[in-house]
């Protein structure tokens, strides 16, 4: 028996993790619905994961590579084993993405490494950890000084400083609209990535606003994810997941508090984007992602987001 509620409210509840953590996470609630799930047939328990799967995509609709987890789940499935061997192949996806993900993301960061020299100087938003990867390999082969962002409202650029500087990392704490006035004499802004798909890269908030300052310096900015994180074509990239305004604060009267984690990076504002293949052109990214047809499942969960309220900014929270 499985309740999943249980099993999805800390996917939900983590708002601090990127999408790497986050979606190993999800594999772990993938596998003890598919091991543990009451069903009587292949059907039922696809029924069973079909529900699992909105539910976990609910939970934390900006982040990719849950979407290529359940591509490969339901896959698993198509050709409808007996219900025995259906658990087991499922169990066998979710422990095999994990490792996958551990993989990508010191190959991603190892390719980052390699392109940073000795003395450089870099500006980062928020706490990837693909990014973290390669600045603390980069920090084992030579000084670095890295630049963190707060990232507000939750401070991960905070969190960030503090791994970095345990290993002698040079690290200077800014808050994110310190950005300008930090960012000459950087080698680059490294960012992570929770989505790559039709409009752009999905990101932490502020994302877009540190590109800019990039742009405006002559200061290159590099996007370092892996191909988990690579959505199909027409699927959708949601950002209209409100948190509570609390976050943000309380102002006294009548004021309302908008709260989103995530915003659209335009390919335009990218330079490199930095894979576990090594780095590329933004503008080739089309052909690395995802060709094969959705699942009915899936393709159901994109419908219904992509028919969603309008993803433009609305306040939604009155603080009292």
């Amino acid at each position: 028996m499985v309740h999943l509620d249980a099993l999805v409210s800390p996917l939900r509840a983590d708002v601090v993790s990127g999408a790497a953590v986050v979606s190993r996470t999800a594999a772990e609630v993938v596998r003890r619905v598919a091991v543990h799930a009451h069903a009587d047939s292949t059907s039922a328990l696809r029924r069973v994961l079909d529900e699992a799967a909105g539910r976990v995509l609910d939970a934390q609709p900006s982040m990719a590579p849950v979407v290529t987890l359940l591509a490969r789940v339901f896959a698993a499935l198509d050709d409808d084993p007996p219900l025995d061997e259906a658990r087991r192949r499922v169990a066998r996806v979710a422990e095999c993405f994990r490792e996958e993900l551990d993989r990508a993301t010191a190959q991603a960061g190892r390719h980052l490494s390699d392109m940073l020299d000795a003395g450089d100087r870099v500006m980062t938003l928020s706490d990837s950890s693909t990014v973290r990867t390669g600045l603390l390999r980069a920090a084992d082969e030579g000084a670095l000084s890295v630049v963190c962002l707060e990232s507000r409202p939750l401070d991960e650029g905070v969190r960030l400083a503090q791994v970095l500087s345990r290993v002698g990392v040079e690290v200077t704490v800014a808050v994110d609209a310190a950005a300008a006035s930090l960012i000459a004499g950087c080698r680059a802004v490294v960012l992570g990535a929770d989505s790559v798909g039709d409009a752009g890269i999905v990101n932490k908030i502020g994302s877009v606003a540190v590109a800019r300052c990039a742009r405006a310096e002559d200061v290159p900015v590099w996007v370092v994810t892996d191909r988990t994180k690579f959505l199909p074509a027409g699927f959708p990239q949601p950002l209209d997941d409100d948190r509570p305004g609390e976050e943000v604060g309380r102002p006294p009267g009548p004021v309302r508090v908008w709260n989103r984690y995530f915003e659209l990076l335009p390919y335009e504002l990218v330079d490199q984007v930095i894979t576990d293949h090594g780095p590329t052109d933004p503008a080739t990214l089309s052909t690395s992602r995802p060709s094969e047809p959705l699942s009915a499942e899936l393709a159901r969960w994109a419908v219904r987001r992509a028919g969603s309220p309008s993803q433009d900014p609305e306040p939604h929270d009155r603080a009292p």
